[in-house]
């Protein structure tokens, strides 16, 4: 491992344009401690990643920091299953009968969840998607849930093929940018709630 950089950051790899605006989040974002304020130099990243193939992966830890065990709207997670193992999202879509869903009910604060948020490795499965999902016995006595994720951007000294790149520049970008993402997801949550 070359760098590990912490931060509290929304991503959505294909969103970005380039490397330099997933580092530009990144680095806005990071969590600094005396240790590692002056590790982080974007360029030369950049350029380990650009010009070295090097391989990057965002790992996320996901904490409840309520006082109680959850039981409104655990968290869950899609570990999803391609039928071809060097195609992904968004190039081809799970295989739902395949795929899985992992509920975390109950979860306390004396746990961390930690799961792989994206991988440029293709052949790792890194496609964990994630979301609050509704329990049909919470009352309306029921606190909010209260947690808190935090991302890892982790470099590797390892190089990722051309054929097994997921960040290569001829990659399928999604329809939405950072932005009307991030929009489109509020606006669906938005939605539900209205329906419920």
């Amino acid at each position: 491992m070359e760098y590990c950089i912490f931060g509290s950051y929304r991503y959505r790899c294909g969103s970005y344009d380039s490397i330099n605006d997933v580092l530009d989040i990144v680095e806005k974002n990071k969590v600094s401690t005396q240790s590692n304020s002056n590790k982080f130099n974007k360029e030369d990243v950049a350029n380990e990643i650009i010009q070295n193939n090097k391989r990057f992966v965002i790992i996320n830890f996901w904490k409840n920091i309520g006082e109680e065990p959850i039981s409104n709207s655990p968290l869950a997670i899609l570990a999803t299953i391609y039928d071809n193992n060097t195609k992904a999202f968004p190039n081809v879509s799970p295989n739902m009968n395949k795929s899985k869903w992992y509920t975390f009910p109950s979860a306390t604060n004396e746990e961390v969840i930690v799961f792989y948020q994206y991988d440029r490795n293709i052949k790792q499965p890194s496609d964990l998607w994630h979301c609050a999902i509704s329990t049909p016995t919470v009352t309306e006595s029921i606190s909010p849930r209260r947690s808190f994720d935090i991302r890892a951007f982790v470099l590797l000294d390892e190089c990722v093929s051309d054929e097994l790149d997921r960040f290569s520049s001829d990659r399928t970008r999604t329809i939405l940018n950072f932005e009307e993402s991030g929009c489109f997801c509020d606006a669906q949550a938005e939605k539900r709630e209205r329906k419920e």
